[in-house]
């Protein structure tokens, strides 16, 4: 027991090897908590394309004339519209409702509830794609044969029980998911209003093993888990203490917007993640004594370069942390160079950070670009055009009119005013929701930690450079000149440093009391509160009552 209590009690910003057994044991227990259910790995890898409009496929029923209840299809990336005709002799067709455009890469279900023996399915548009059709008679499938090909009956495996988000693109998913597989397959990106970077990465697993939920959803994942081993190991060079480190991480593994949002195709994670990553080689940066190296002081320069870099080539949101950075980076150089004169060090400084801070983002942004140059509507191949579809971000951002029911301004996402709500579906008796709720605990404390923050900076002069402050300052306060809708997932960014800023707050409140009670019961407290959201951040089957049980507000959204 005095071994276990040496252990947590040890005062050091170092990393040493029982930090490593708990990173790895956070690692392996939440990689697969939050990979279990993430979703399927079977989906449809062949297509048929309708080559033209009004081009058809006949279904026909082997077992002769029966009741049909549904037809469920897959579509691709061409979704397209379809009429429905049902026939008993093949000659004489009977036209149900249009079939109108669906989501690309998700199950779809036609209602027929009639008898027939022939189903036609004649395209409206040409280019649309269907991967795989199965008929039903209530849960039955029958047996069926199209005419003229096999790609719409050759993966019968891939055909899912019940639609769900397991085996369908949701939310944002139709554009990211999609540019992703464009990618991972050397056509044009569909999603061109945000750069490459992101979709890159996600394009990677969909490339080695094929498009499925599973693989358009796995780099995210991990990127949320990145950002929990993140966390830690920034909370640790911050207080000093294994305990609060694991606290810090714990803020970010128990948050259930974390949970929702990093389980989602898209690449707002990797995004947090990048930021994340330049905010702590900052921080590191500026912790380095006069007598450490030199040569130490630019390779942790270069790697906050790196990453704010790859931050800024997946969203522009990079540019508002970087603009923390350079604030962070000059305050530490005049407190440096305040009581000592210009020397050849400071100027190399600079130098070298024009070229981390500068050209290294330019080159990473634009390589982004020129690595996979086919983007819809443009061929980004030469400056010109990369200048051309830069421009066309700018203005789609600025001039977007368009309004989405679970928008929200900024100054309410600090209190979870209105989550987004990413996803629902009921089927039978089973309710499936995913909405972008957070741990009340951590995002209402946060808030009055940061408050207290404030306070106590001010009222004690500190001298520290207040890194926390600085990032929420420019990644929170940026957005108020924009008049475009905005969603609670932008305030994303802002939530590590909130999280790093409570468990200040939890460490005062100890120092003050002198209990180690209270790092106890914030963290029992966090995780009864992500278990109590779970059911509604995960897409796990429960029933309406049991959503509404969890609204504490009418503008929350499950």
């Amino acid at each position: 027991m005095r071994r276990v209590s040496e252990m947590w009690n040890r005062v050091s910003e170092r990393l040493d090897r029982w930090d490593f057994l708990i990173l790895f044991l956070i690692v392996l227990g939440y990689g697969i908590f939050s990979f279990w259910n993430l979703g399927s790995t079977k989906s449809p890898q062949t297509f048929y394309t309708f080559q033209n409009s009004n081009d058809e496929i006949i279904i026909e029923l082997l077992k002769g004339e029966e009741y049909v209840t549904h037809v469920r299809y897959f579509v691709g990336e061409h979704p397209g519209m379809y009429n429905i005709s049902i026939s008993s002799d093949g000659e004489i067709y009977t036209m149900l409702p249009t079939e109108s455009e669906k989501y690309v890469f998700t199950w779809n279900d036609i209602e027929i509830k009639e008898r027939t023996k022939y189903i036609k399915i004649e395209s409206v548009e040409e280019g649309s794609q269907i991967g795989e059709i199965q008929v039903y008679q209530s849960q039955n499938p029958l047996l069926t044969k199209v005419a003229g090909t096999d790609k719409l009956t050759d993966e019968k495996n891939t055909v899912p029980m019940e639609i769900s988000y397991m085996n369908s693109a949701y939310f944002d998913e139709v554009y990211f998911a999609r540019t992703a597989y464009d990618y991972a397959n050397g056509l044009p990106a569909y999603e061109w209003v945000h750069p490459p970077l992101g979709k890159l990465i996600q394009a990677i697993p969909v490339s080695l093993f094929g498009m499925s939920p599973f693989t358009f959803r796995m780099m995210g994942n991990i990127s949320g888990i990145l950002l929990i081993v993140v966390m830690y190991c920034f909370a640790k060079n911050m207080f000093h203490h294994r305990s609060y480190a694991l606290l810090a991480a714990s803020f970010m593994m128990f948050d259930n917007f974390h949970f929702a949002q990093s389980r989602m195709g898209t690449v707002d994670t990797h995004l947090v993640l990048f930021i994340l990553l330049s905010y702590w080689m900052m921080y590191r940066y500026i912790k380095l004594k006069d007598e450490d190296s030199f040569q130490r002081k630019l390779r942790t320069l270069f790697l906050c370069g790196l990453f704010i870099s790859c931050a800024i080539a997946t969203k522009w949101t990079g540019l508002f942390a970087g603009l923390g950075l350079a604030i962070i980076f000059f305050i530490r150089l005049y407190q440096t160079y305040r009581k000592k004169k210009w020397d050849k060090e400071g100027t190399q400084t600079i130098i070298f950070c024009c070229f981390v801070f500068v050209l290294l983002p330019l080159c990473i942004y634009i390589g982004s670009y020129f690595l996979f140059p086919k983007v819809s509507g443009h061929y980004v191949n030469n400056f010109s055009s990369l200048m051309d579809i830069t421009q066309e971000v700018f203005e789609y951002h600025s001039s977007l009119k368009e309004t989405h029911p679970f928008s929200s301004p900024w100054y309410t996402w600090p209190v979870m005013a209105r989550p987004v709500w990413y996803y629902a579906n009921t089927t039978g008796p089973h309710y499936q929701t995913i909405s972008g709720i957070g741990n009340p605990l951590v995002w209402w404390g946060g808030i009055i930690a940061l408050l207290a923050y404030v306070m106590s900076y001010i009222k004690e002069r500190k001298k520290e450079i207040p890194v926390c402050l600085i990032a929420i300052g420019c990644l929170f306060f940026s957005y108020i000149p924009i008049t475009r809708d905005m969603f609670l997932y932008h305030y994303f960014p802002v939530l590590p440093f909130i999280m790093l800023l409570l468990v200040w707050f939890v460490q005062k409140i100890q120092q003050i009391t002198r209990s180690r009670a209270i790092l106890i019961t914030v963290l029992l407290c966090t995780i009864l509160l992500f278990v109590y959201f779970y059911p509604v951040s995960s897409g796990t089957n429960i029933t309406q009552d049991v959503a509404k049980d969890r609204r504490w507000f009418e503008s929350w959204y499950f």
